[in-house]
Formats: structure tokens, C-alpha cells, sequence
């Protein structure tokens, strides 16, 4: 294989290996439900995808080529990618980029939460630094789904028919908008997801590598374990089940604590601070054993704590996840060293955005997903993350140093040509502590 790819760029690369993975398939609508199906105007091996995968420990031959054809730079943060993502070539390679300013809209599939309004309005933030700069029209059309599929497709084609350049998607259902993404490409509109996986081809994705990430706070966790000499059952606080994401992260959790020698038990929280306490109270009732720790799949950190100390339990090591003022608040009055990410939903329209303006300015992505590491903050750089406004009811997120997760050239190996793209305003470093 190695032979044969050589001299080629990055994207024929990619392609080459799928080609010859034999994953070659006719274009057709992605729309059903986990089916393999191409994208219409991929280019040279358009309608070969990876599958995704949600639990799946390992990659199949396919993963495992076309992750080495991956620049070397980053590579690492795309592990276990199958479990959140199909991987494949740039749907887009044939896109011509219109001039600007451009008109860009934001489909959201939910807007019940204060994880979601911070994206929004760092979303809207920047288009109105992008007006400024004659960039961008007016202000940005929105549409919230409120979690129904068939009301997101609906309102992409309808996005498309009121003449967006650029639609920004927030977290869409793994099926059930496909059918509009592939009529999106195929008006000439760039699509770019946002925070989640999906079955679609058509789109570009934007997100943190789950796997990855999940991966270090697991880590984190087993290191305090053995060095404290810490004896019991690790709890896995998890999400949503059968959300790609949240399927990722808890398997590259389990992998880690089965790899120390660690036993389990596990509870599903929903990413839901009520259903989180509840769970963890009635564990803790039924379950008398020492507790070796616990690992937060998202939004656990603060109401596991506060489970612990209901039920009169000694503390135990807690990890963080998506670096939530409340956690971090928490983590500042008990000195319970902990460890956290970076990663709200302002970070990942940030890096949407960037992805999105280099291919408005002529780049071409080597592959249809751009995959970046979220900031890891633990006790050493804690200070450079906390602020006193902080407080346990805050809503807000920690913000990622210099308001992006990644710089701007931690792209440089994924795109070819174009022109350099638009700065974006640092919006994130502005945010309030609320």
C-alpha cells in the first residue's frame, strides 16, 4: 500500500486507500438509516465512507489504513474515529466557493440548553465581526429543530431555498437529514456539522476527537487510582445512550480502566445534571463498597460530588469533561484536584467557523472530517482556565487559552490550496461568567 501512495497528496491519498479497500460505491442519497452510500459530487472515490461504529474497540482494516494515509500531525487525535464518525474523501471536492459577503444561517437541532445558547451566540457573534468586515450579510438566519429530525430536514431545504452560502448544523440526528445535506451539495450550499457524528456523507464535520479525549481523562483517573493506592469499583458516569459521541467516550473510558485491572459499574445520566444526582444517589444506596472513582462522560462532575457528600461517602477522585464554570467553581473551594476539558459549545463553532472560512476561500479539505484536540486542563494550568466570577450556579463553560481550541495552522495539513482565510474575531475570550 505504502508503494503505491507514494508522491500523492494527502487527498488521493485517502482516496487511493479506499479505492483499493474495495468500499467503492455508487452515489446515492444518504438518508437511510446506516446504510453506506455516497455523496454526490466527492470526486474520485466519492461513495467510499468508513462505517460508523458506536462501541466498537477495534478498527477494521479500512479504519486502519485510511487513518495512516491521515497527515502525521494528526493522527492521534482521530483515534477509535469509527466510533463517532464515517471517514472518508471531501463530498466537496468539485465546490466552487462564492464570493462574498456571504449569508450564513445556523440549523439547530435543540435550544433547550445553556450549552446550546452559548453556541448560538458565539455563532451570531462572529457573522456580525464578519459583516463588519463587508464578509458576511446582515444578521444570521437560525432555526431550532427542538430535537425532531424531520423538522431539521425541512428547515435545511429551506435554508437552501432562502440562498445560504454557508449552513452551520449543530449536533443533527446520526439519520434522518441526510436527504436534505445531499440537496444542500448539490445547490452548491456548504454544510458544515458541528459537535456530533452522523451517517451523512454529504456534510463537512467539525468536532474534538471524542475517543481520544475521553482517553486522557480516563488516563488521569487510573494514574490517581494507582498512586493513591485507591481500592473499589470505578463508576462510569455516562451520556445519552445510543449517541455516537457519548458511545465513544465511554468505550475509550472502559478500555483504559479494563487495561489497569479496574472494575466497573456503570450509570447513565443523560447529560443531565437532576438525572445524574438521582442515579448516582441510588447507586450509592445499593452499592456499600468502597469507590475507587468516578468518570465523568459529560456534565457528571458536580452532581456526583454532590451525591457523594448526600450520602455521606468519602470524596473520591472525580474527572470533569466539557469544563463547566459550576465543576470549575467546585474544583476552586474544595482544592479536589480533578482534570477537564475545554470543550463548549463556543469552542466548537470556532473551529467550524475556521473550517468553514478556508473552504469559502478556495481550500479543499484532505477528508470530509476535520478532527482537533480540545485543551486538557488539570492542576497545573488550572489558574490560566478558573475565574472568581465562577460560581456553583453557573451556566457557563471555561473557555479555551487564546479563545480557540487549536491555532489556525493545526489545519495547514488537512487542506490544500486556496487562498489564505479570514481571522476571526476572539469572541470567546469576551464571553460573560454568567
Amino acid at each position: 500500500m505504502g508503494d503505491r501512495l507514494r508522491g500523492r497528496s494527502v487527498a488521493g491519498r485517502v482516496a487511493a486507500v479506499l479505492v483499493s479497500g474495495m468500499l467503492l460505491f455508487t452515489a446515492a442519497c444518504s438518508s437511510g438509516g446506516g446504510e453506506i452510500a455516497g455523496a454526490p459530487g466527492g470526486g474520485d472515490g466519492a461513495g467510499a465512507y468508513t462505517q460508523m461504529r458506536p462501541g466498537d474497540a477495534e478498527p477494521t482494516e479500512q479504519d486502519t489504513e485510511v487513518l495512516e494515509a491521515l497527515p502525521a500531525s494528526v493522527q492521534e487525535y482521530y483515534e477509535g474515529f469509527w466510533n463517532s464518525t464515517r471517514l472518508g474523501p471531501n463530498p466537496y471536492a468539485d465546490y466552487e466557493a462564492p464570493e462574498g459577503p456571504w449569508k450564513i444561517c445556523y440549523a439547530d437541532s435543540f435550544q433547550g440548553n445553556t450549552w446550546r445558547i452559548e453556541g448560538l451566540e458565539v455563532a451570531q457573534g462572529l457573522v456580525e465581526d464578519l459583516a463588519s468586515q463587508g464578509l458576511a450579510e446582515g444578521e444570521m438566519t437560525v432555526t431550532n429543530a427542538d430535537n425532531d429530525a424531520t423538522l431539521m430536514a425541512n428547515q435545511v431545504n429551506s435554508l437552501v431555498q432562502q440562498g445560504c452560502d454557508l449552513i452551520l448544523a449543530m449536533q443533527p440526528p446520526s439519520i434522518g437529514v441526510c436527504q436534505a445535506f445531499d440537496q444542500a451539495l448539490a445547490a452548491g450550499v456548504l454544510t458544515v456539522v458541528m459537535q456530533s457524528g452522523t451517517e451523512c456523507t454529504s456534510v463537512i464535520h467539525s468536532d474534538f476527537g471524542a475517543f481520544a479525549a475521553a482517553k486522557v481523562t480516563a488516563d488521569w483517573l487510573v494514574d490517581q487510582i494507582e498512586s493513591s493506592g485507591g481500592s473499589g469499583n470505578v463508576v462510569m458516569c455516562n451520556g445519552i445512550p445510543g449517541v455516537a459521541t457519548a458511545e465513544a467516550r465511554q468505550l475509550a473510558a472502559r478500555l483504559a480502566f479494563e487495561d489497569a485491572g479496574l472494575n466497573v459499574d456503570e450509570i447513565t445520566g443523560e447529560w443531565d445534571s437532576a438525572v445524574i444526582k438521582s442515579q448516582m444517589v441510588n447507586y450509592l444506596s445499593t452499592h456499600p463498597g468502597e469507590i475507587a472513582g468516578v468518570w465523568d462522560g459529560g456534565v457528571c462532575n458536580v452532581p456526583v460530588n454532590e451525591a457523594l457528600s448526600q450520602a455521606g461517602r468519602d470524596a473520591v477522585p472525580v474527572t470533569g469533561f466539557e469544563g463547566p464554570c459550576n465543576a470549575m467553581a467546585q474544583w476552586e473551594s474544595t482544592g479536589a484536584e480533578s482534570i477537564s476539558l475545554s470543550a463548549g459549545a463556543g469552542q466548537g463553532v470556532v473551529e467550524a467557523m475556521k473550517v468553514a472560512l478556508r473552504m469559502l476561500s478556495g481550500q479543499k479539505p484532505v477528508v470530509n472530517t476535520l478532527l482537533y484536540p480540545p485543551q486538557v486542563i488539570t492542576a497545573d494550568n488550572f489558574d490560566e482556565y478558573y475565574d472568581p466570577a465562577m460560581t456553583l450556579n453557573s451556566v457557563c463553560s471555561a473557555q479555551p487559552v487564546g479563545g480557540e481550541s487549536v491555532p489556525d495552522s493545526y489545519y495547514d495539513d488537512l487542506f490544500e490550496g486556496g487562498d489564505p482565510a479570514p481571522k476571526l474575531a476572539p469572541v470567546l475570550t469576551t464571553l460573560p461568567i454568567e
